[in-house]
């Protein structure tokens, strides 16, 4: 049985690395558009930007592929699935027959459209060209504005004013990271930043962006005020890489919706990682998680439902962010609760969140304390196991 996996980050190398622990003997085939090897992505917003000699990180080294007899493809951009003839297409012109086929393609950065996005300074992070491209940038500027209070902004930001640059972030919402952790843990953050350097500006929003010989200049937000500045950097959020399978007429929403064993509407094909919408059994809902734990328990799972051995038991959703002088973590799956228990040490600047709904522990989030965060994973189980 020949299968094929498009797409060569976290997800699809780790569908190879479980493929062949759970015993399976056939040909595996990585496909990445990119011409480098499979690295990490995480440190891409973190020490790669600061440093001038830093390199990519290895997801696997070179003899993993040889010895577990996994054949890659770098530099190729997949542009067809054939459903009836099992067959993927290049744009190369390569062809690429499978029985089963994985689609792990990731997710893109979402684009600014407003007037002046073209110009350039506007920078984006979603891939090693990215970052090369941004730590060129950064070294040149003397003025970043960050546009997005997320956890790859924070992280930029936390680089930015570790180089000595004036940051500013730009947030729509009105507080940082408001979709992944709790007021107490985004406060405690923003304020950390604050004592380092960088300006915040809250409920604000970006109208256009006003150049000089075709090179940013200034932000334009829509109080009025202009952000004199010579590079932008847009995390606002990722779009799901859907373009293979709505050509391949798979169903997809916010993701390609696949069932309990990555499945998709096609039973010869599956998705997983960032492009995938899967249930998740802690938050009882379909969701599409952009995270590392994510990835590999997704490429875990098909596996598992391709070598017809038991599907790994569930554990707590979990992420990390390194900020500067700040390791955030959070475990478990915070909706819906009912009660927050919180305790912040400010002298070492540590907090520890303990979310419940109906007096059970459902997720938590620590700053710098690390081995407390591998404690309390122990007593966070499934709802339906409750």
């Amino acid at each position: 049985m020949k299968i094929v996996i498009v797409g060569a980050g976290t997800a699809g190398v780790n569908a190879a690395f479980w493929l062949r622990q759970y015993g399976y003997t056939g040909e595996i085939r990585l496909l990445s558009n990119e011409a480098v090897a499979p690295y990490q992505r995480p440190p891409l917003s973190k020490a790669f930007l600061t440093s001038e000699t830093a390199a990519s990180t290895p997801l696997k080294s070179e003899d993993f592929y040889k010895n577990n007899n996994i054949n890659i493809s770098l530099n190729t951009v997949v542009v067809s699935i054939n459903v009836e003839r099992k067959v993927v297409s290049a744009k190369n012109g390569e062809e690429y027959t499978y029985d089963k086929l994985i689609l792990a393609t990731g997710a893109n950065a979402r684009r600014l459209t407003c007037e002046g996005s073209e110009l350039s300074g506007v920078c984006y992070l979603r891939n090693i060209e990215d970052a090369k491209n941004l730590r060129r940038k950064l070294a040149e500027s003397t003025s970043v504005v960050v546009l997005g209070g997320g956890v790859i902004g924070l992280e930029v930001a936390s680089a930015a004013v570790g180089l000595g640059k004036k940051v500013t972030v730009i947030e729509a919402a009105p507080r940082v990271m408001a979709r992944v952790v709790t007021p107490a843990a985004a406060n405690l953050v923003r304020a950390r930043l604050e004592v380092e350097g960088v300006e915040f500006m809250l409920n604000a929003k970006l109208t256009s962006i006003k150049g000089m010989n075709g090179h940013v200049d200034k932000c334009v937000l829509a109080s009025g005020e202009k952000i004199q500045t010579d590079l932008i950097v847009v995390g606002i959020g990722a779009i799901p890489e859907l373009g293979l399978a709505v050509e391949a007429a798979l169903e997809v929403s916010n993701g390609v919706v696949v069932n309990e064993q990555m499945r998709t509407s096609d039973i010869n094909i599956y998705a997983i990682g960032d492009c995938a919408l899967a249930r998740n059994p802690f938050f009882e809902a379909m969701v599409r998680l952009e995270t590392i734990h994510n990835a590999v328990t997704q490429a875990q799972i098909v596996a598992s439902g391709i070598c017809g051995t038991s599907r790994p038991t569930p554990t707590p959703p979990r992420f990390w962010s390194d900020l500067k002088g700040i390791t955030l973590q959070g475990l478990g799956a915070l909706k819906d609760y009912d009660k927050l228990v919180v305790a912040t040490n400010t002298k070492a600047v540590e907090l520890e969140v303990l979310a419940y709904k109906n007096e059970i522990l459902i997720a938590t989030e620590t700053i710098n304390l690390p081995k407390r965060q591998g404690l309390l994973g122990e007593s966070i189980t499934m709802p339906e196991y409750q």
